[in-house]
């Protein structure tokens, strides 16, 4: 490699420390290890995955961004779908820009000072060349340019304007380059430098080094930079407002609740609680609808934009999206980074877990709905996104389940996987659309949308409580009408909604985006009804008589519902005992506050799987449900307990209790 090779690669990937670093300087405590529900394993996983596929991708070399309107930054809305693709090695960068409207534009390289960054610097590229309506730019970056500033994001403007005061389209590095980026200067800063020159790569090296997220020996490991990051992140989550209007991440993720919220936890808040600030603030009479909010846990949800009605839907968990975001690639995943909020496009912008918090601030948090940036709320910062999305990747699972390869001990629950977990008629078919009880599809792999009829069941409780209710079209903001259980009514989408992950499902309910159902057994039902089976979800021959000839027109007897029932039920509880585990081992590390803190989690996560075993009134492991409640008394007294000793003896007991009660769940093996 030359010597101008080396240095650039080593400058380049300089440019991308800056938001990882302010974040580690603004939120990294050491004596602080609260991280709550946040898994640093749950996020190192995740971006393992997602380094093995950026690495197939030739992430090793190139550096690719997407552009996309951000509705943060850009000050006009356009739909593309764009790259800019960097070389590491020599600068050199190509810009392939879709979608754009006929005219002129020029691309801008954005960034902040390395002597004070709070300085932002536009450097100017060049002028986009079209050819047969698409927009490109190949050219070279300046290596004094690099030297002196951070790169933040890359800018399409409007000719002759100042990508500050005319951003079209924007781009930033994500969390994950800048970690994976990070480690390959490390990597790089190891090559044998002989033909550089020596003072100039020393300094260069002296000049990174005490900047670094994660390094070597001496240095912050990966697993203490992404404890930061969660840590951060959950600070944020919980008590940040965006300069809103006192509504948090957490005012609907509730954190003892699932990240979520649902009707028997709205009865208990107070009046005055941020949730019902459009009861409290006559200017935000209209951010809710309070009567649905309270009865049935619906929020008011702008996903075709602030222009057209929005529609109603359930507060989504935040669990195992690591597992359950990716789009089916040439479906959704043309449109939008991360399958997200219900049907793919919960997220604005490029639709991804980063710009989710975009979203959520402007839609949820604004002191008035004229929504004017800078007035009504302020926009998170790079370093706030790149902690929420950290965070947010490391809640519940990072890994599924294998039920080809699980036994369970009750025979109900047994009969209940074998309906689940298959494709063949006379069963659920489940494994279709849930392959181990996920939320990917089996031919796929993917997370995919899906018409399945929801919006077609008669007498829907919302319908029944407010007649005005407006229809939800799904994916997409095209309008179209005879989208559910009225032919006239316009909505906006293609009727899709993205498959949802059924671990998690029984103690996170009501069900479906629109909450139209009480309990997981009425859920499992809905597939024997004629809604499922007059939908496109149901794959009938003649859609003007589908149930003549229907592949999926599954007839599921009460027993069967029953035994599926109980499955997802079990399952369900498995997973609340994991984590009441691993969030325990962590309570024995934190002082007495931060214990109490975390063993009100810990007990939460055990109360969900007593209620979620019990509330399908049939009990097939008795046993089990005894041990988690003996868990529960002596996670209580830890709680009490003025003696870390004492409490940290109740928790591993606590502990003990609810490993056997998750290992009577299962069959012993022979």
């Amino acid at each position: 490699m030359s010597t101008h090779k080396n240095i650039t690669f080593l400058i380049l990937i300089a440019m991308l420390f800056s938001s990882i670093v302010a974040l580690e300087r603004h939120f990294s405590t050491p004596e602080t290890k609260l991280l709550g529900k946040g898994s640093i394993t749950a996020l190192s996983n995740s971006y393992q995955q997602w380094q093995a596929h950026y690495q197939l991708q030739g992430g090793d070399q190139f550096l690719t961004i997407p552009l996309h309107f951000n509705a943060g930054f850009s000050t006009s809305r356009i739909k593309s779908l764009s790259t800019i693709r960097v070389d590491l090695y020599s600068g050199e960068f190509l810009a392939d820009i879709k979608g754009l409207p006929t005219g002129s534009y020029h691309l801008w390289l954005e960034g902040s000072l390395k002597k004070d960054e709070t300085k932002i610097l536009a450097k100017y590229l060049g002028e986009l060349i079209n050819i047969e309506g698409r927009q490109y730019l190949t050219a070279q970056l300046n290596k004094v340019d690099m030297q002196s500033m951070y790169l933040n994001r890359f800018v399409v403007s409007v000719q002759s304007q100042q990508p500050l005061t005319s951003s079209l389209l924007v781009g930033s590095p994500s969390l994950f380059q800048k970690i994976f980026y990070e480690d390959q200067y490390w990597v790089a800063a190891q090559f044998d430098l002989a033909q550089v020159e020596k003072d100039s790569a020393k300094t260069f090296v002296e000049h990174l080094l005490p900047k670094v997220a994660y390094a070597r020996a001496g240095k912050p490991s990966l697993q203490d930079v992404l404890g930061a990051q969660i840590m951060a992140g959950r600070n944020l989550f919980i008590n940040e407002t965006f300069a809103g209007n006192g509504r948090t991440c957490s005012t609907c993720h509730r954190l003892d609740n699932n990240h979520t919220i649902d009707p028997k936890y709205i009865a208990k808040l107070p009046n005055d609680d941020p949730l019902f600030i459009a009861e409290n603030n006559p200017e935000l009479a209209e951010l809710e609808r309070s009567k649905l909010l309270r009865q049935f846990g619906l929020v008011l949800a702008n996903i075709d934009g602030f222009d057209k009605p929005g529609v109603l839907r359930g507060v989504p968990h935040l669990f195992a999206l690591g597992t359950s975001m990716t789009p089916e690639a040439e479906f959704e995943g043309t449109v939008v980074q991360h399958a997200l909020g219900w049907s793919a496009d919960g997220s604005p912008n490029d639709g991804s877990l980063r710009s989710f918090t975009v979203g959520a601030v402007m839609q949820h948090m604004p002191k008035t709905l004229n929504r004017e940036e800078g007035v009504d709320f302020r926009m998170p910062t790079d370093a706030e996104l790149d902690a929420l999305e950290a965070y947010m990747l490391s809640l519940g699972r990072s890994s599924e389940l294998d039920l080809d390869t699980m036994s369970f001990s009750s025979p109900i629950v047994q009969k209940g996987l074998e309906l689940f977990h298959s494709k063949e008629p006379g069963t659920g078919q489940c494994k279709g659309c849930h392959l181990n009880a996920g939320a990917n599809s089996s031919s796929s792999l993917q997370n995919g949308n899906r018409d399945t009829g929801v919006e077609n069941m008669p007498d829907s409780p919302l319908k029944l409580v407010w007649a005005e209710v407006p229809l939800d079209g799904g994916f997409g903001g095209d309008e179209h009408n005879n989208c559910g259980w009225s032919k006239e009514e316009p909505c906006y989408g293609n009727k899709e909604f993205n498959m949802t992950t059924v671990v998690e499902a029984a103690d996170t309910g009501p069900f479906f985006h629109n909450n139209a159902v009480n309990t997981i057994e009425e859920a499992v039902a809905f597939y024997n009804s004629n809604a499922f089976h007059n939908s496109p979800g149901a794959n009938p021959a003649d859609p003007n008589d589908p149930e003549s000839v229907c592949e999926r027109c599954i007839h599921l007897e009460p027993t069967q519902i029953t035994a599926i029932a109980l499955f997802l039920r079990t399952i369900n509880a498995m997973e609340s005992i994991r984590s009441s585990n691993e969030l325990a081992e962590q309570a024995v590390q934190l002082n007495r506050q931060q214990r109490r803190e975390l063993l009100a989690l810990v007990i939460a996560e055990t109360e969900d799987a007593v209620e979620v075993l019990e509330g399908g009134n049939i009990i097939p492991n008795p046993e089990s449900v005894k041990l988690l409640r003996r868990a529960l008394i002596f996670e209580k007294r830890a709680l009490s307990s003025r003696n870390k000793w004492h409490s940290t003896q109740l928790i591993y007991k606590a502990i003990q209790f609810k490993s056997d009660a998750n290992n009577l769940l299962l069959k012993a093996e022979s």
